[in-house]
């Protein structure tokens, strides 16, 4: 995985594609998500599809990131803002036999699970409409996004970019992973974005883009979190065999 070089860090902030690491289940092996993660529909005891997005989460999100939510309430600040897409459509699934066994950060080991959004398929939202950034936010971090664990059923074939607000100025990835890179076996991949210049206020935003075969929408598997970006490129491919 070729890591590209630091941006210059403008005022409003700058977001940095690095590239991705396929084939990778085990992620306390590969070194990752030590600021924090979150992981929807983990372990589910069985089959389960169009559940609420928190349902069944592992959420061990770093304090800087405000808990990620479906729900809109003028009491919390930090529920003021929908995570997931603006309209709602996303939901989780997981408890699929077939899909990948994850490692999280931490040794605890089960079923993946995935968000789900159908819309995304037409590509008229985001995936992820506002993660909310907060007190602490460091002035550099790393942002993994995991798919392509889901037996082939739910991958982001045509688009899949980070994207974020910082002092008011909307802000895409300098580069996006390239059409050789978009590229699934059923085995879960790791695409790392790194943040420069954000703060508290500002927020993340994810765009993904089916095709339109699959009728239910491309996925996240997981979402992780690091202040350095030091993978253990060298480990092995997960518990799943290709």
């Amino acid at each position: 995985m070729a890591i590209a070089p630091a941006p210059t860090v403008l005022a409003a902030g700058s977001i940095t594609y690095m590239g991705v690491l396929h084939d990778r289940t085990n992620f306390e092996r590969l070194n990752i998500g030590k600021a924090g993660y979150w992981f929807p529909q983990f372990d589910a005891a069985g089959p389960v599809s169009g559940r609420p997005t928190g349902e069944h989460a592992r959420d061990a999100l770093p304090a800087w990131v405000t808990p990620f939510n479906h729900v809109t309430s003028f009491l919390d600040p930090t529920y003021s803002t929908r995570t997931f897409s603006q309209d709602g459509p996303a939901r989780s699934k997981g408890g699929q036999p077939k899909w990948n066994e994850f490692t999280l950060p931490g040794g605890e080991t089960g079923r993946s699970g995935a968000i789900v959004d159908p819309h995304a398929c037409k590509n008229i939202n985001n995936t992820i409409n506002r993660i909310q950034l907060f007190k602490g936010t460091p002035a550099t971090f790393f942002f993994h996004i995991v798919t392509d664990n889901t037996n082939m059923e739910h991958d982001p074939v045509n688009r899949l970019q980070a994207r974020g607000n910082a002092n008011g100025v909307d802000l895409e990835a300098d580069t996006s992973p390239k059409v050789d890179e978009l590229k699934f076996n059923g085995i879960a991949d790791v695409y790392t974005f790194r943040f420069d210049g954000f703060r508290a206020g500002d927020f993340i935003k994810v765009r993904l883009k089916g095709d339109s075969v699959h009728k239910e929408g491309p996925s996240i598997g997981g979402l992780l979190f690091d202040v350095k970006f030091e993978p253990k490129i060298t480990a092995p491919i997960g518990n799943r065999k290709p």
